[in-house]
């Protein structure tokens, strides 16, 4: 019972934070000052990323306790051992993405420009920032629906597996 209420928690953290970026957070962007949303993404940033982690923690941990505790094997034979296989894909798959959104996407939304820049760097600046922006919006968007199939892969586990 332990171990299956900290797999809910997690993935309910996870695709809960996941839904919350795409259908609450980028959407609020849009209608926020230029100059505020700089700040604002780097602390919804921050507790998204923080967040996120913990509760793939939580889903790896607790997977793993409640796969070996099961009465089944994880063999690729069973439709079971086919699904686990699969969730354990999409989990290093959601890692992924989230070490590409924490090292590479989001540090790339806060370019720093010195006051004495021409207008071609602030441009060129400008662009960067752009393109960090679109490459972030994509990255959120595989995050959700990762989350939402991994989500939905754990569910058929109580009827014997999807796969």
């Amino acid at each position: 019972m332990f171990w299956s209420f900290l797999h809910v928690l997690g993935w309910s953290t996870y695709v809960g934070g996941a839904l919350v970026m795409e259908l609450v957070w980028r959407p609020a962007q849009e209608a926020m000052p230029q100059s505020q949303i700089a700040v604002a993404c780097q602390w919804m940033g921050r507790r998204y990323r923080w967040t996120a982690a913990v509760a793939l923690a939580l889903i790896g941990i607790s997977g793993v306790a409640m796969v070996l505790r099961g009465d089944e094997r994880l063999t690729w034979s069973t439709p079971w051992g086919r699904t686990v296989t699969a969730l354990i894909v999409v989990w290093l798959a959601m890692s992924v993405v989230l070490a590409t959104i924490t090292f590479s996407g989001h540090p790339g939304l806060h370019a720093r420009m010195p006051p004495d820049a021409t207008d071609a760097e602030r441009d060129a600046a400008r662009e960067q920032v752009r393109r960090a922006i679109s490459r972030m919006d994509r990255l959120l968007r595989l995050d959700l629906l990762l989350a939402l199939v991994g989500a939905l892969l754990g569910a058929t586990l109580h009827s014997g597996g999807a796969l």
